[in-house]
């Protein structure tokens, strides 16, 4: 997993398979916490399968119009997504 592209891949993935569904645009999409997933909760995907860590966690955030991801507290993040005027994925 030391190689970015590895890493962002599995951030990007993460948030196609759980974090689009969790993200709530009237906390996360105007700025007030964070979304934070755990790797378990996408276990009907291959991301565990990769990681073989199931105690990784994810953590998206918005960053000015977009959304960004990263393995919590690691890195600056990779850009999952834009947001829309409600808060919301495009």
């Amino acid at each position: 997993m030391s190689s970015p592209n590895y890493s962002s891949a599995a951030i990007r993935e993460a948030w196609e398979k759980v974090g689009k569904q969790r993200w709530d645009g009237r906390t996360h999409g105007r700025g007030l916490r964070l979304l934070i997933v755990d790797a378990l909760a996408a276990q009907d995907t291959l991301i565990l399968d990769r990681l073989k860590s199931p105690g990784r966690t994810f953590e998206f955030w918005r960053d000015q119009n977009q959304i960004r991801g990263r393995f919590v507290g690691v890195g600056k993040g990779v850009v999952v997504a834009k947001l829309t005027g409600d808060g919301l994925p495009e």
